[in-house]
């Protein structure tokens, strides 16, 4: 039976997409553009790296692809133990989503399996990638609202949707959170609130600051994973990791947007919530968000304690944020 690998395993190479949307990325999508190939750059110290793109570019490592987006953790497929597995994609709510056109994000999980001359196995299920978490054997987490809703997958239940992380990705064990944090407009992804750091050992986006607008979530997610056990039955060790309090979008933020017909609108004073959980783990290192927020050096220290044989590498990750994701959102380890 495949199994679903984790982010801390060893990679073959991480994906990335190049990014030019307009109704997405400000200014032409080049401030988007520079941290994309930014960051490439930086993975590709420890690993082999993909650069996705639907043009030609002056830079190594760059394959041709077609997609609406660059969202690769939710539009790409999956690793598993057999292969590559892929679920259905429809914009993180099809008509209630951020798109109206997602066909070529459909194409993705084909493109990258067919370059990387892998196994493709498709389930039925509408789900996006960073959506899911895994310890690589058999226990998974997921935000339930943003997977069995009416705009992903109408009528399904929880066993269904069970049965096929079974089949698909080797699951024994799906523990299901009750909510994300409050702003992701992907409608609440798991790769902002916790990750698997190793075995039986989770990160948590966590706040003592009772005005934070997460504070109620992040405590109802650390009780429910405290009394929780993974498919071996062991506990988890949690580790907080600060999260900082949402910024406001400015009229910099939005410079050069233009909205396109049934696109998400992105508007000045709108919050956004950076978190650095959307972080990636590379061959030998962990790649660590940076904001330009106060909390940046706290949160680099703290991936610094629990990841002490690995390298810290942080980046500047404000002008992908600004997009509606993180670096996890926007990379795919296979």
């Amino acid at each position: 039976m495949p199994i679903m690998q984790s982010d801390f395993q060893p990679h073959r190479c991480t994906f990335l997409l190049f990014p030019s949307r307009r109704d997405v990325w400000r200014k032409n999508a080049l401030p988007a553009q520079r941290a994309c190939v930014s960051l490439a750059q930086a993975i590709s110290r420890f690993e082999g790296v993909c650069l996705g793109t639907d043009r030609i570019l002056s830079v190594g490592f760059t394959v041709p692809m077609q997609y609406n987006d660059v969202w690769v953790r939710d539009t790409g497929p999956i690793p598993t133990s057999d292969g590559l597995a892929a679920f259905c994609f429809n914009a993180w709510g099809g008509k209630e989503g951020l798109y109206r056109d997602w066909e070529k994000d459909s194409s993705v999980p084909e493109q990258i399996a067919n370059f990387l001359s892998l196994p493709l196995a498709r389930a039925s299920l509408t789900l996006e990638g960073g959506n899911l978490t895994t310890d690589g054997e058999g226990t998974l987490i997921a935000v339930r609202p943003s997977i069995l809703s009416k705009n992903r997958n109408r009528g399904i239940s929880q066993a269904q949707a069970e049965a096929e992380f079974s089949a698909f990705l080797g699951a024994k064990k799906v523990i299901w959170l009750d909510e994300g944090l409050r702003y992701d407009e992907t409608g609440g992804h798991v790769d902002n609130l916790c990750a698997f750091a190793a075995r039986h050992v989770l990160l948590l986006a966590w706040t003592d600051d009772p005005a934070h607008p997460q504070y109620k979530i992040v405590r109802r997610t650390k009780e429910l994973l405290s009394r929780e056990r993974d498919a071996s039955g062991n506990p988890f060790e949690i580790v907080s990791i600060p999260l900082p309090r949402p910024f406001l979008r400015t009229e910099e933020d939005c410079e050069g947007l233009v909205l396109a017909d049934g696109s998400k609108r992105r508007t000045v004073g709108e919050p956004i919530q950076a978190s650095y959980i959307n972080f990636i783990f590379v061959n030998g290192g962990v790649i660590v968000p940076q904001f330009g927020l106060p909390e940046d050096e706290e949160a680099k220290e703290a991936f610094q304690k629990v990841f002490p044989s690995r390298e810290i590498v942080a980046f500047p990750s404000r002008e992908i944020v600004l997009g509606g994701g993180g670096l996890h959102c926007i990379t795919r380890n296979l």
